[in-house]
């Protein structure tokens, strides 16, 4: 029996499902892959078997694993005493870093997790407008909370104006919660300007992502999303930029650099912290100073903004502004994005891949990879067989492609700036064969 099997047989005696985490589960697998190491762009399981690794800690390590300059920002904090819930000057410092980075920050609070800096939000939105009403798009993800974690997997009823009812993504959720979360489909400004007048005054907040990678890869267009800020603008409506997964993997400014669009607030996470749990809402000074103790919002907490993840997370924003930075990301997105859709048509197999900055998605069954493919045309259209066979196929020769088994739509993958040309070309080559597997079993 391997090691996995051995430590997967042990795990479901004490962890739920034999896993700290649902999302840890690999549905393709058929249980979590536990590791015994990681190094740069490589995973290292129980089993000793090497992946080239295409999940990069759910888009955490961007900054790849064992990185030295993140290393010695943890030695760092362990030596100053390692403590919470105090502030220092690095706090400042990071917070510095980030307005430096991100368009709309002005102001900074810290929290452990993307889940929490988008549930501050949604709450901090509220309490400045004195309305309840949020706004949220079809297929897009903003955490597990009751606020806002609707319709991402599941497809609701579409009204006559294009409101989208209400779809919970988890048992225990009171109706009392969905009565003043509003679902839209996303691109379609028609329809979310229907919606915003069917409830006017009673809307605190629209919250999306500019790039829904939980969606696939599926970008905003971009003058919608100059007509949303002018919406918001006409309405009082505070408009939130969900750039957990999106920050930081594209410049300049991330998503509204990209978009030359600019959000009252922005929840970022994930690589923020290279591995570590560290979070943050940042935005405009004046919708920021409502939060306590300035203002009456309440956000705090005994862990958010330790010093540990402080540390690591000063050492991610000084790379981030180092000049090769993103030329490297640019340099291995188009050798890997380029490649694939060459290996989609040399099979010809029915599928592309969509990739912006060091995040992508691999569409099988969805052929015009020029096509603006919205959420439930994706659905529709997705061939969840295909991907499966792939995910597995890769799995068995050398690539991690993570696969959680509950969406309707591409998984989010992605790439660190640990990855080289050298584990593009490796992949490239896997991928090759796994397609040709593919083809001659007629899938």
């Amino acid at each position: 029996m391997s090691n996995q099997r051995i430590t997967y047989v042990n795990a479901k005696k004490y962890l739920v499902g034999g896993c700290s985490a649902g999302g840890r589960h690999h549905a393709i697998f058929g249980q979590p892959m536990f590791l015994h190491h990681a190094n740069g762009s490589k995973l290292y399981d129980v089993d000793g078997k090497e992946y080239i690794e295409y999940h990069t800690s759910a888009g955490a390590a961007l900054f790849g694993y064992n990185n030295p300059r993140i290393n010695a920002a943890i030695e760092k904090a362990t030596s100053l005493g390692n403590f919470v819930h105090f502030d220092t000057p690095y706090h400042v410092e990071l917070a510095q870093h980030i307005c430096d980075i991100i368009p709309c920050a002005e102001m900074v609070r810290l929290f452990n997790s993307g889940t929490e800096s988008t549930q501050a939000a949604i709450r901090l939105a509220r309490g400045y407008t004195g309305r309840e009403i949020v706004i949220r798009f079809e297929g897009h993800f903003h955490g597990m909370h009751e606020s806002v974690w609707y319709n991402h997997n599941g497809k609701g009823e579409m009204d006559n104006i294009g409101e989208i009812t209400n779809i919970p993504d988890s048992e225990g959720f009171p109706d009392c919660f969905g009565s003043v979360v509003k679902n839209v489909e996303y691109n379609d400004i028609e329809a979310l300007e229907r919606v915003v007048e069917r409830y006017n005054d009673q809307i605190a907040c629209i919250i999306l992502e500019p790039i829904s990678f939980n969606c696939g890869c599926y970008p905003a267009r971009k003058e919608y999303l100059r007509q949303v800020r002018e919406l918001c603008n006409c309405k009082g409506i505070v408009l939130i930029f969900d750039e957990v997964i999106c920050g930081f993997r594209m410049r300049p400014g991330s998503a509204q650099g990209y978009y030359g669009v600019t959000p009252d607030l922005t929840a970022l996470a994930k690589a923020l912290g290279g591995c570590l749990p560290i979070a943050a809402l940042v935005g405009k000074r004046e919708i920021m100073d409502a939060f306590n103790p300035v203002g009456r919002v309440v956000a705090s907490g005994t862990t958010s903004g330790a010093l540990m993840p402080v540390l690591a997370a000063i050492e991610c924003m000084k790379i981030i502004k180092e000049p090769e930075f993103f030329d490297h990301i640019d340099r291995i997105g188009d050798r890997l994005y380029k490649g694939i859709n060459y290996l989609f048509k040399k099979h010809n197999l029915p599928g592309h891949v969509r990739g912006i900055g060091a995040r992508f998605s691999i569409y099988f069954g969805v052929e015009d990879a020029e096509a603006d493919y919205n959420w439930r045309q994706t659905v529709e259209c997705f061939d969840i067989e295909m991907k499966n066979k792939f995910v597995k196929e890769a799995l068995a020769n050398g690539l991690y492609f993570h696969d959680y088994g509950t969406s309707p739509v591409p998984a989010h993958n992605g790439f660190g700036i640990s990855h080289t040309i050298e584990d593009i070309d490796v992949t490239l080559n896997i991928v090759d064969d796994v397609f040709a597997k593919l083809k001659k079993n007629n899938i």
